[in-house]
């Protein structure tokens, strides 16, 4: 039987191709046990790291928690022994205190801290909410015969008041008028170099900041006086942020006996920058040369 050339070049072409599929899945099938086995030695490798992983990690835990406990103590002891801390720190420190706020007014545990560290208050001025109140304004201006237009007119001519000799008979109208509320003003209110303005508010929201505080940080800051910034750590809205911005150092748990430390040694070394107190926003707990 005559047997045709294209069914040998088939028959051949098909062994060949069984062989090459052959070769194929045996080298796929070593590949694979080879692969498996490199996997494998990886999967010991992870779970050999994983566990020194473990291990440091809680070596570290443990480490952190006494640090955290010596932290408290430290904390604890500074809050307790504060007084003895502060004692003559502010000596020959002249030192006014300006509240922007008349519902979070605690200017007079500003003014204890200073006097308690031996410092003079040159003068504690409460601002209030009538001082924006145009019909107040008004009223202001018939009295004194001024021109003020508006709060900052009114923030300004305060500011120029306690630079005279006479600034109890320029504030006492806005007193009266219950715009402002004259807490101390000292003989000596000329000679003051610094000046805390004492922040925070119990409201959710405020925007007196642009309106009032820059106002006067611009003034304070014109005239070369040294500005702190302070609030309490229950204040339920702050303009620390803003303070930061004007490269104002601060301290948010003013009432607490760290917070008293930071305040008198800010005070004490004019301390150029820095955010003090509790939280996850300050640079340290007091200020540290």
């Amino acid at each position: 039987m005559h047997i045709n050339m294209k069914y040998y070049i088939v028959t051949i072409s098909a062994i060949f191709i069984a062989l090459g599929i052959g070769m194929l899945v045996g080298f796929n099938l070593n590949y694979d046990q080879e692969l498996s086995r490199q996997q494998a030695a990886i999967i010991d490798d992870l779970d050999a790291k994983f566990e020194d992983i473990k291990t440091t990690n809680n070596e570290l835990k443990g480490k952190l928690n006494n640090k955290e406990s010596e932290y408290k103590k430290l904390v604890n002891y500074l809050n307790e022994n504060y007084g003895v801390l502060i004692k003559e720190q502010l000596q020959g420190k002249n030192v006014g205190i300006i509240s922007t706020t008349e519902n979070y007014d605690y200017t007079q545990d500003v003014s204890k801290t200073i006097t308690d560290a031996n410092g003079s208050v040159a003068f504690d001025i409460t601002l209030k909410e009538n001082l924006s109140n145009k019909d107040k304004i008004k009223e202001l201006n018939s009295a004194l015969q001024l021109q003020l237009k508006n709060e900052k007119d009114v923030i300004n001519y305060i500011m120029d008041s306690l630079k005279e000799e006479n600034a109890m008979e320029r504030l006492q109208q806005l007193e009266k008028l219950d715009m402002i509320k004259i807490n101390h003003l000292s003989d000596n209110h000329l000679n003051y170099t610094q000046v805390v303005m004492a922040s925070g508010d119990t409201k959710e929201s405020s925007n007196k900041f642009v309106n009032i505080d820059k106002v006067i940080i611009d003034r304070l800051k014109e005239d070369g006086k040294y500005i702190i910034a302070t609030q309490k750590s229950d204040a339920k809205f702050s303009d620390l942020e803003n303070y930061k911005k004007d490269k104002i150092p601060t301290i948010n748990n003013s009432q607490q006996g760290t917070g008293k430390l930071s305040l008198v040694y800010t005070l004490r070394d004019s301390v150029e920058k820095g955010n003090f107190g509790i939280g996850d926003n300050v640079d340290s707990i007091i200020p540290f040369k």
